[in-house]
């Protein structure tokens, strides 16, 4: 097996003549996990430590911890200035670099069997490469009423279908009844989709346009055309494919009583 340091080693030697860290993001604090979901929110995240842990440091390698032992990696970091500020934290200017973009969220490592040193010497620790993933893969599907995706992972099912097959299989083959949930308000938009290609078709036109032409969705965008950052996407009820589009509309408005997204939600009818 290749290890890491191999592997990159084939396309910059850049690290080879540095002082370079190998960095492991672990941490079980649910405010974390949401973090962990946003590329800059993680970025920043990262600048910001409680010791002078980069101190002399010229790079970093970024990882974000797995099941086990195992990270997938995040991104490759210059550090520049640093600066302690009135807490005692110290905060680094960090650059992400343009090298080994190709690897970016695909590799996954066996950090080993030091887990709880989370910052590690580059040329000192030799690790192997456990597995490379498909470009812009989100991970197995897991069943249609079993998961939640953030917008940044629906854009990115959806530019990557190729690599995301068996979510496109799945989610095309049905119809059914969703949710969109603002996360930072608690409103709720019910919708449904009944035609060919099922809930894909009708996801694929939020991932295009951020509001699926919903009205009240619309006008959140026109306030903060970044909006799309506070929606998370879920699949209520898969429905029959031989059920009318009457009968599907009639299984939507249920759902829209149920949880009361016509008074108090994103639904405008």
């Amino acid at each position: 097996m290749i290890n890491l340091q191999e592997l990159i080693l084939l396309k910059t030697d850049i690290f080879s003549r540095s002082r370079v860290k190998l960095v492991r993001h672990r941490d079980r604090r649910i405010e974390y996990r949401d973090v962990i979901k946003d590329r800059q929110s993680l970025i920043e995240y990262q600048k910001e430590q409680t010791n002078d842990v980069f101190g002399k440091t010229d790079y970093l390698v970024s990882f974000i911890g797995q099941e086990g032992t195992k990270a997938l990696l995040f991104g490759f970091f210059k550090v520049g200035k640093v600066e302690q500020k009135g807490t005692g934290k110290f905060y680094y200017e960090l650059e992400e670099l343009d090298v080994c973009s190709e690897y970016v969220d695909r590799i996954i490592i066996d950090w080993g069997n030091g887990t709880r040193a989370w910052h590690q010497d580059y040329s000192k620790q030799k690790k192997e490469v456990l597995e490379i993933l498909p470009k812009g893969y989100i991970g197995n599907f897991p069943g249609l009423t079993d998961f939640v995706l953030d917008y940044s992972e629906l854009k990115r099912l959806f530019d990557n279908s190729d690599s995301n097959r068996d979510w496109k299989i799945h989610l095309s083959s049905v119809n059914g009844v969703y949710m969109i949930l603002d996360k930072t308000t608690g409103n709720q938009y019910i919708g449904s989709a009944c035609g060919n290609k099922g809930i894909w078709q009708r996801w694929e036109d939020y991932a295009k346009t951020k509001h699926g032409d919903n009205k009240k969705l619309v006008k959140l965008f026109e306030e903060d055309n970044d909006y799309q950052r506070n929606l998370q996407y879920t699949v209520l009820q898969a429905l029959p494919s031989n059920l009318t589009s009457k009968e599907t509309v009639k299984i939507e408005n249920l759902f829209k009583k149920k949880f009361g997204t016509k008074t108090h939600g994103l639904n405008d009818n």
